[in-house]
C-alpha cells in the first residue's frame, strides 16, 4: 500500500494474508499467546505505517493547514501517539486534532444523524426523498 501513489487504504490483502499464515500454522502455535500477540502487534503496526504515511503525503501534497484523524480508529492509542509523534516533527507547520476517546466513535452513527437531518428536512419541505450516495455534510 505505501508503495501505490495513490492516498487510497484498504487493508483486504492484509487481512487475506493473515488467514492464509493462521491456516497454515499448526493448532500449537495457533494457540500460543507468543504467536497472537506478535500477529496483533504486526498488523496493527501495518496499517498505522500506511494511514500516516499516506495522511503525511496528501497533507505535503496539498499544504494542508489542519489534519483531523476520526472515526472508530481515532480511538487506537498507538495510532494516537505515532501520529503525533510524526506529524509534529514532519509538519510542524500544520495542526493536527484527534478527538476525546469517547468521541472516537464509527463513522456510521455520523452518517445517521446526518441522514436524520436531511431526512428531517425533506419531510418538512414535502419534498420527494430519493437516496443520494453524495450528499455534503
Amino acid at each position: 500500500m505505501i508503495s501505490h501513489k495513490n492516498y487510497d487504504f484498504s487493508f483486504s490483502g492484509l487481512k487475506t494474508a493473515v488467514l492464509y499464515d493462521f491456516k497454515n500454522r499448526t493448532d500449537k502455535v495457533k494457540k500460543s499467546k507468543k504467536y497472537i500477540g506478535a500477529m496483533c502487534f504486526e498488523i496493527q503496526q501495518a496499517i498505522i505505517d500506511v494511514l500516516i504515511y499516506k495522511t503525511l503525503k496528501a497533507a505535503k501534497n496539498f499544504r494542508v493547514k489542519n489534519i483531523i484523524i476520526g472515526g472508530g480508529v481515532s480511538a487506537n492509542k498507538e495510532l494516537r501517539n505515532q501520529f503525533k509523534e510524526r506529524f509534529g516533527k514532519e509538519i510542524p507547520e500544520s495542526r493536527s486534532y484527534i478527538p476525546d476517546y469517547e468521541f472516537s466513535t464509527d463513522n456510521g452513527a455520523m452518517i445517521a444523524i446526518t441522514a436524520s437531518y436531511h431526512l428531517k428536512e425533506a419531510l418538512d419541505s414535502s419534498k420527494k426523498i430519493e437516496a443520494n450516495g453524495n450528499l455534503r455534510i
